[in-house]
């Protein structure tokens, strides 16, 4: 059996390729087998252990020319535990635990692709408007900051102030990315997914920073916050989102139904948040300053991309829902019963632009339904 390094990806279109015997013009050989190198694919790669939930599986083959051909009908998956193909392109077990794939294509093998078969996962909670698409919105709000940044306190009076007023609190959620220390030296709310995501995907510059729905970034004050979110919320949200998150043997869970009142192809990106981190915050000129909120502890995701717009999670007609399994093993230094999850759903154009659609919030434990107006 290969062994390979566990990776907790959801919705995985990405893989290493491995280099296969081929033509020197990179065309077919006299087989009428395509030459280049092939890639194991599914949309999602954790299922439920009950003999019905699938994975479906694709195999894609790069050219010379970088070109994509699906390839899936003239090849072998096997699991690693046989020798013996599978008889056609999907797996489903009733026995939870990990299986590890890998694809034959001609001369071509691809890389394993780990499938996770579980029990335990959390339904969704009933939808409460089940005939309904008049979804409430919730925007995202990132805070760029570090516990060595003197001015940070600045930023952290307005956001309090901001989450005390009524007529905002309910519109956005809000993340801390600690990201001003350079390593999580003095910070034990740091975490290199926040560095990530604040200095080389968001190129903060200078602390404290807020973005606003993953692309309005500057220090505002309160009165500029709050136009901001006046000009961005939306009467009503495009999809809805609901989520149930449980741990189990220290692995987070976490199972997303998205519901559309707009049909499109959407995207979800899943964040785990920790509450309640205690650490002495230079400049604070009040205690609480000094327990930190919402910090960013990691992303789902095998890519920058996956992990912070999201990858695919289908297209979904109009009244529709999907749902989907993700699942991020628990580091030593976080507290479980601090976390959560925050779910963020967000949809591309032709240029790779990502918009943010909609956001949710889910404790571990716990589950968070479709919210309407």
């Amino acid at each position: 059996m290969k062994n390979k390094l566990l990776l907790f990806l959801a919705i995985l279109f990405a893989g290493t390729f491995v280099a296969c015997k081929g033509t020197p013009d990179g065309g077919e050989d006299e087989g009428g087998v395509l030459e280049g190198s092939i890639s194991l694919i599914a949309q999602h790669n954790i299922v439920r252990a009950n003999g019905t939930d699938a994975v479906e599986f694709y195999v894609l083959l790069t050219d010379k020319n970088q070109q994509i051909h699906d390839v899936t009908a003239n090849s072998e998956i096997y699991v690693t535990t046989s020798d013996v193909p599978l008889a056609e392109p999907k797996f489903a077990s009733t026995e939870a635990g990990e299986y590890t794939f890998y694809a034959v294509y001609g001369f071509a093998v691809s890389e394993d692709y780990i499938v996770r078969v579980v029990d335990g996962i959390v339904e969704l909670p009933a939808d409460p408007a089940v005939s309904s698409t008049d979804f409430a919105h919730r925007m995202l709000l990132i805070q760029h900051t570090g516990t060595a940044c003197t001015q940070c306190p600045t930023m952290m009076s307005r956001l309090k102030e901001l989450s005390e007023d009524e007529a905002y609190n309910s519109r956005y959620y809000h993340v801390a990315s600690h990201s001003y220390n350079t390593t999580k030296e003095g910070d034990p709310a740091y975490s290199k997914c926040a560095a990530t995501l604040s200095r080389e995907e968001l190129k903060v510059t200078g602390w404290p920073d807020l973005t606003i729905n993953l692309t309005q970034s500057r220090a505002y004050d309160l009165a500029a916050m709050k136009a901001f979110i006046d000009l961005l919320h939306e009467g009503v949200a495009a999809v809805g989102v609901s989520a149930s998150v449980v741990e189990e043997d220290g692995v987070i869970y976490t199972n997303v139904g998205v519901k559309a009142g707009k049909a499109g192809n959407y995207r979800v990106a899943v964040w785990i948040l920790e509450d309640n981190i205690y650490a002495v915050q230079s400049g604070a000129t009040m205690s609480w300053q000094n327990t930190h909120n919402n910090c960013l502890r990691e992303m789902v995701g095998g890519s920058r991309t996956e992990q912070i717009y999201g990858a695919n999670f289908g297209t979904i007609e109009a009244g529709k829902s999907i749902e989907n399994i993700y699942a991020m093993e628990v580091a030593d230094n976080w507290v479980v019963d601090n976390c959560k999850v925050l779910v963020i759903v967000t949809t591309a154009d032709t240029e790779g632009n990502y918009e943010l659609v909609n956001t949710t919030v889910c404790k571990v434990g716990e589950s968070v339904a479709y919210q309407y107006n």
